[in-house]
């Protein structure tokens, strides 16, 4: 599927000279990505300095880092940052604290997407994001909010130039590596290529009412299959044709799995990380076939026997995936991530596998809700009755705290995490319907999954 307005995503890396830090991490994600089959047509990744010379050559130091790391150092000259490249930008990645604070003084618009290098890949590194990438800089945003992280690497100082210029490469190298995994398993998919008679698909899931094929190879093909059936049973479908289309490989021959990243398929070495991108790739593949359809909200979706629903809203890496543990082990479990409403308060169940860190690996473990001995939720229709937004808080004690909130007051919180809001059609009034079709918002505060139990009837007496 194209993008939206077929216009790629736009990533501008800025730093004060366009020389040095943003020149080396232009090339090493453009690298990254390339290798990955994510070209300028889906991301596109540009530099530019605060008070650059136009035309000026990049540093010396930085080329040496760039063609170390593996990337291309053609066709680069330095260019001074515009009103125009401002505008026309959906995230900056900056060089330094400094620098990102100059760059919202003098460009207000950057503001709440304006990163700096260091805290992109600590916010990426401790995030469990699935999101389309437009809504990536709001995300980050709220987390940065939420967290102390260091505008800076820890690195040699100044009198070891040459030394601190190879620290700030590994270091950017290595988060661009991270980051253009994670891209490529959002980003929309290419335009679809010929396929052979014979090329079916390993499995078919539905993501509330999209037919996503998951096509596996490599020669860990069966072992992806049989950990895939597992991770996703409850979404699996017999047969049909396919809305979407995933390529998802495990192989240990890194020639093999390069050559399969060019092509744009999903590859890698051990089974976990590839079912931990699939997640990603599913969900967002859905998402943009639904774009306007559906309201599609980042919260956790929890039935009663009689086919009621009750939606928890809150922001990715908050505990949305251990109250859909804890709450479903009791009632339905209908999702952990992506709750879609259709017409009439319908409610589309998406029985994704949870994503839970093992406290080693970067990458979460993907557990079916049957390995968690979740309940499905009734068969039939499922409808909305209730929504919540949640935030943990352990100053509350074992007694949540719930109020309503006023509906201009909680639409601002909601909008936040609604996917695709702009091509909703009306927008905020859709929202303000639905709100008020259910009888409106409330805010619970909890300090436990486990203490939000004894709410949950009088939560499903909501609208019916």
């Amino acid at each position: 599927m194209p993008w939206e307005s077929g216009v790629a995503f736009r990533v501008l890396i800025v730093d004060a000279t366009n020389t040095g830090r943003s020149v080396v991490g232009e090339r090493l994600l453009r690298k990254h990505l390339w290798a990955r089959g994510v070209g300028a047509d889906r991301i596109r990744i540009t530099s530019a300095g605060l008070n650059a010379e136009d035309g000026a050559t990049m540093q010396d130091l930085a080329r040496d880092v760039i063609l170390e790391q593996g990337g291309s150092i053609q066709g680069f000259t330095a260019r001074s940052l515009s009103d125009a490249m401002v505008e026309a930008a959906d995230l900056f990645v900056v060089g330094t604290g400094v620098e990102r604070d100059e760059l919202v003084r003098r460009y207000p618009r950057a503001l709440g997407r304006s990163f700096t290098m260091s805290e992109f890949a600590h916010l990426y590194d401790g995030l469990s994001l699935i999101a389309p990438l437009r809504e990536h800089a709001a995300i980050l945003e709220r987390t940065r909010k939420r967290r102390e992280l260091p505008t800076d690497w820890e690195l040699p100082l100044w009198e070891r130039l040459e030394d601190r210029a190879r620290a700030v490469g590994a270091r950017i190298n290595e988060a661009t590596v991270w980051i253009a995994d994670l891209w490529a398993a959002m980003a929309p998919a290419q335009a679809a290529a010929p396929r052979a008679a014979d090329d079916v698909a390993t499995c078919l899931v539905d993501a509330f009412g999209v037919t996503v094929a998951i096509h596996c190879d490599g020669s860990e093909r069966d072992a992806l299959a049989a950990a895939g059936h597992r991770a996703w049973g409850r979404c699996v479908v017999p047969a049909g044709d396919a809305d979407a289309r995933v390529d998802v490989m495990v192989d240990s021959d890194p020639a093999v799995l390069a050559e399969a990243r060019a092509r744009g398929v999903l590859a890698y070495p051990d089974v976990d990380r590839a079912l931990h991108y699939l997640s990603s790739a599913v969900t967002v593949r859905a998402i943009e076939q639904r774009v306007g359809s559906l309201v599609m909200l980042h919260a956790a979706g929890i039935a009663s026997p009689d086919g009621d629903v009750v939606g928890f809203i809150a922001p990715s890496g908050t505990g949305k995936t251990t109250l859909s543990r804890t709450l479903g082990a009791h009632y339905g479990y209908v999702t952990d991530e992506t709750l879609a409403i259709d017409v009439g308060r319908t409610v589309l169940p998406y029985p994704k596998p949870l994503s839970v860190l093992d406290g080693v690996s970067p990458t979460k473990e993907q557990w079916g809700p049957e390995s968690l001995d979740l309940m499905a939720p009734p068969p039939g229709r499922l409808r909305l009755v209730r929504l919540a937004l949640v935030e943990r808080d352990s100053s509350v004690g074992s007694t949540p705290v719930v109020e309503d909130l006023p509906l201009l007051h909680g639409l601002a919180r909601l909008a936040e995490q609604v996917s695709y809001l702009s091509r909703l059609p009306q927008q905020l009034h859709t929202l303000a319907d639905l709100v008020e079709s259910i009888g409106g918002l409330v805010r619970i505060r909890y300090a436990e999954s486990r203490d939000l139990l004894p709410l949950m009837p009088s939560l499903f007496e909501g609208a019916r």
